[in-house]
């Protein structure tokens, strides 16, 4: 299975959640990985994502989280 990253730590909210759902959408049938920076919006990019998918998440650094989509 193909492995895809998008890195969107230099994003804010809203952006963070279009690119992550084009993202998504763009990459059916592959392992997705979305890197995000700060825990606001990591928790609303995650409560957001969790509606329609399931998400698995990890703690890379103090402010930097990863959100793991199979």
């Amino acid at each position: 299975m193909k492995k895809k990253v998008l890195d969107v730590t230099n994003e804010k909210c809203p952006m963070t959640f279009l690119k992550a759902k084009v993202f998504i959408s763009a990459n059916i049938g592959s392992e997705k990985t979305i890197l995000i920076k700060g825990k606001k919006d990591f928790q609303m990019l995650k409560n957001n994502l969790e509606k329609n998918y399931k998400v698995k998440t990890k703690k890379v650094s103090q402010d930097t989280f990863q959100l793991i989509f199979t």
